[in-house]
């Protein structure tokens, strides 16, 4: 499934879990607010840099609006399944929610992420294209090829150490207490990672136009990349005893993201191909996944002061957002999420350990009463019941679950037939 993003790589051997490093800042003293030297737009009560608009945006548009009309070889439907993505946007609803699952018809040849075989791209392109046929896709999930490089590709691209794994990739923190060897935060021409990025994005564009979609890499929050350059016990006494480092950090990365958020969307596009992004979502417009993994070691008031400003920033450049919320830790946060006018949708994975969706119903109302849609992780056995619990405007099933082929139709032709009947509940 594309929904393989994460979670945030190693650091180093320096990491704490997240009880740990809470513990930590319970210890300290009260930061002092960060000095407001930074010219910020103000949205509600926080504020966050100004931005330009990215070059060629509208374009894209364009690109994306026409691509959304056309069936794909993969997809025949794909016009209708467009059309139920943008309704989702604008929290509405066509006929029922959205529902994205998939399965593996050959278990005997699993599909994964293909690290192996990135240095030798056509032998990497064809595992991808065998992986797409090998998968069997219910409801609106769509056929996609992804360039992935692990989590928080964005970290290795700007000097980080990466290490290959099986199927994930670790990033090593290297940056000292007093910050002095830390990067200029600066994507070099010559960087391994970025040249094959877009290298692979080139190859699967020219294959993908009218056939299938493309989908990117996770590039990563930029807090996420400071957590895996820094390490996460002292990035969190960073955020109480140098709150200055991290915020200058973050606004350091942003033209970074910016030009590799550019790039990832650009060079698909001007092949014709269709881009999504890992959580397999199409929009007629360009959209990102903010993300802050690193928001559940630290408190609402680090959040707002440090990270909040970068999240509204990335949300704002693009002007279309769905925040990827990760478990009970970062849900704190999603009061202050709300306030970012640019984020039209919070996904919400529960977490390991915690896996029922129907546990969080509470929040989920909260964010569709403030005008947000909503996509659910949710195990295949709370469908149903989650339907009945929320508004189906505006809201998006994800299955993760490894089930059978035949298992997903039957789940999914239950669900489809409780909205065309009319049932769908509307508390």
């Amino acid at each position: 499934m594309t929904t393989s993003r994460r979670g945030v790589g190693s650091t180093g051997g320096a990491a704490l879990r997240g009880a740990e490093a809470r513990s930590i800042l319970l210890k300290l003293p009260k930061a002092r607010a960060a000095p407001q030297a930074y010219n910020y737009h103000v949205a509600n009560t926080l504020t966050y840099p100004p931005i330009t608009p990215l070059a060629g945006i509208h374009v894209w548009t364009e690109r994306l609006e026409h691509i959304a009309g056309q069936p794909l070889e993969f997809c025949p439907d794909f016009p209708a399944i467009t059309r139920r993505f943008e309704a989702w946007w604008a929290h509405e609803l066509i006929d029922r929610p959205i529902f994205i699952a998939a399965a593996n018809t050959n278990p005997g040849r699993p599909i994964n992420r293909r690290l192996e075989l990135l240095e030798n791209p056509q032998a990497w392109l064809a595992a991808k294209l065998a992986d797409l046929r090998q998968t069997h896709r219910v409801g609106d999930a769509l056929p996609h090829v992804r360039v992935d490089f692990g989590p928080v590709l964005l970290g290795g691209m700007l000097g980080g150490k990466t290490e290959f794994g099986a199927d994930t990739t670790w990033t090593h923190s290297f940056i000292h207490d007093d910050w002095s060897n830390a990067p200029d935060w600066t994507l070099r021409p010559d960087n391994q990672l970025w040249v094959l990025l877009r290298q692979l994005l080139r190859l699967a564009a020219k294959d993908a136009k009218g056939r299938y979609l493309v989908c990117t890499p996770d590039l990563g929050g930029s807090a996420d990349v400071l957590l895996n350059l820094r390490g996460s016990a002292p990035l969190c006494l960073d955020t109480v005893e140098q709150p200055e480092r991290v915020r200058g950090a973050l606004e350091a990365i942003y033209p970074a993201w910016r030009r590799a958020f550019t790039e990832m969307n650009r060079i698909p596009l001007e092949s014709g191909a269709g881009v999504i992004h890992w959580l397999g979502l199409w929009s007629n417009r360009p959209y990102m996944i903010p993300a802050c993994d690193f928001s559940f070691m630290i408190g609402p008031a680090e959040f707002r002061r440090l990270c909040w400003p970068d999240i509204a920033r990335q949300a704002a450049t693009v002007g279309r957002a769905v925040f990827h919320l990760d478990g009970p830790g970062a849900a704190r946060h999603v009061d202050a999420l709300l306030e970012v006018p640019d984020i039209q949708a919070i996904q919400f994975t529960p977490g390991t350990g915690t896996p029922s969706a129907l546990a969080w119903v509470d929040m989920f109302r909260k964010i569709q009463e403030h005008g947000r849609s909503m996509l659910v992780i949710c195990p295949a056995d709370e469908v149903l019941s989650l339907c009945d619990a929320l508004r189906p405007e505006g809201l998006a099933i994800l299955i993760v679950d490894a089930l059978t082929p035949e298992a997903l139709d039957e789940l999914f032709a239950g669900f489809e037939k409780k909205f065309l009947n009319g049932k769908g509940s509307m508390p």
